[in-house]
C-alpha cells in the first residue's frame, strides 16, 4: 500500500510544485498516514501479513526505502519541471502551488484513510509466507522506474545545460572597428 501511495504522491507534488524541497516536504505527511495505518492494519489483524510482521527491522527499513524513492522522484522532477517552467513565477505563486499541492495530497490521503479503515476487515488465517499484493508490487516497480526516468532526463537536462554555458562563454563578443576587442 506504501509503495502506491508514495508513487502517487511523488508524481502530484513533484508535478505541482517546482521547488524540490517543498515538494519533498509535501508527501511526507501523506506518507506517514498511510503508512500509519497500513502499520496500525497489520498490528490488528487485519492484513494478509501476521500481526509480527510490524515488528522486524526488515519491516521498517522496506518503509525507509520506499519513501526515500518517493523522496528521489519527487525532488527529481520538480527539477526537471522547474527548468522548463515559465521565469515569471515568484515567491508568492510558488507558496500558492506548495498549499494547493499539499491541500489535494492531504484531501486524497483522508480520502483513502477514511475509505480503508471502514473497509478492512480481520483475517482469519494469516500467511507468514504471503506473496506481495499486486498493488505493492505495481507501487515499487512504479517507484524505481519512475526514480531511472527521472534521473535519466536531470543528467541529460544537466549535460545540455552545461553544453549551453560553454558555447555561451566560447563564442566572441561583438567585433570593435579595425578587427580588435
Amino acid at each position: 500500500m506504501t509503495p502506491l501511495a508514495g508513487f502517487i504522491a511523488a508524481i502530484l507534488a513533484g508535478w505541482i510544485i517546482r521547488e524540490p524541497r517543498r515538494a519533498a516536504a509535501a508527501i511526507v505527511v501523506p506518507f506517514l498516514a498511510v503508512l500509519g495505518v497500513q502499520t496500525w492494519s497489520l498490528a490488528v489483524g487485519h492484513g494478509d501479513n501476521p500481526p509480527s510482521t510490524i515488528h522486524g527491522v526488515s519491516y521498517w527499513v522496506v518503509q525507509a526505502i520506499i519513501l526515500a524513492l518517493a523522496l528521489g522522484i519527487t525532488t527529481q522532477l520538480a527539477i526537471v519541471l522547474r527548468a522548463r517552467s515559465a521565469a515569471g513565477d515568484d515567491a508568492a505563486a510558488a507558496s500558492r502551488r506548495a498549499l494547493q499541492a499539499s491541500a489535494v495530497l492531504l484531501v486524497l490521503t483522508a480520502a483513502f484513510v477514511i475509505g480503508f479503515v471502514l473497509s478492512s476487515k480481520p483475517v482469519l488465517h494469516h500467511n507468514a509466507n504471503s506473496p506481495l499484493p499486486w498493488y505493492g508490487a505495481v507501487g515499487i516497480l512504479a517507484c524505481l522506474a519512475s526514480v531511472v526516468v527521472v534521473t535519466v532526463v536531470r543528467i541529460r537536462q544537466r549535460r545540455s545545460d552545461a553544453r549551453q554555458q560553454k558555447l555561451a562563454t566560447a563564442s566572441p563578443g561583438p567585433a570593435v572597428a579595425g578587427g580588435r576587442r
